[in-house]
């Protein structure tokens, strides 16, 4: 499901600074959670708001999704999160070794072709730079409502140093640290199965 281009998008985020973090300045935060791929920022909003301990940072690379996250953050005047917009293989690796409480993948592009299988969000390269990023114990949620990506995900477990900690083939939403996505809402109301994975780092 693409999000049709919104003109007003790209002006908007470069207006509203206060709640944009340029990925150089991300080091400059020592204790917050990571969502990747943050869609028009329902999830990020919303784990804010119940959360007002916790800082978040959305990242995300499409503008106008970015725009409207920005706008939800303006608009609702979201103090514990920022958004990166940019590439998550430009940023990850800028991030400082164990710096990341947990890190969200929520409904990734599948790139269901063999040959784009490295820009998946849970391919080799993404993973390796998850397991130097993250804090010792700190999590890695991934929930998708494809089902091969999500078992590609749970191959690519076998050789890495992630523990699995949950493998859920029908993942009902009620965590207390989690939201639903406008992704999610979707497919709930349409009966298809929500697939979860946590992994956490030794």
């Amino acid at each position: 499901m693409r999000t049709k281009y919104k003109p007003w998008a790209k002006p908007y985020i470069e207006e509203h600074t206060e709640v944009m973090c340029p990925f150089d300045m991300m080091n400059s935060y020592k204790d917050y959670y990571l969502e990747i791929g943050s869609g028009k920022g329902q999830f990020l909003v919303n784990m804010a708001k119940n959360h007002p301990d916790c800082f978040f940072i959305g990242m995300e690379r499409n503008v106008t999704c970015a725009g409207f996250t920005a706008k939800k953050l303006v608009e609702q005047e979201i103090n514990n999160a920022k958004l990166v917009y940019a590439n998550a293989e430009q940023v990850l690796p800028l991030i400082n070794e164990g710096s990341v409480n947990g890190i969200f993948l929520n409904f990734s592009d599948p790139w269901p072709k063999k040959r784009h299988a490295k820009r998946r969000l849970t391919s080799d390269s993404f993973l390796n730079q998850y397991l130097r990023i993250l804090k010792k114990g700190a999590k890695l949620i991934f929930k998708t409502d494809n089902y091969d990506l999500f078992t590609y995900s749970l191959e690519l477990l076998e050789n890495s140093s992630f523990k699995l900690v949950e493998a859920n083939y029908s993942y009902d939403g009620k965590d207390n640290f989690d939201e639903i996505t406008e992704y999610e809402a979707d497919f709930r109301s349409q009966g298809q199965p929500i697939y979860r994975l946590i992994l956490e780092k030794l």
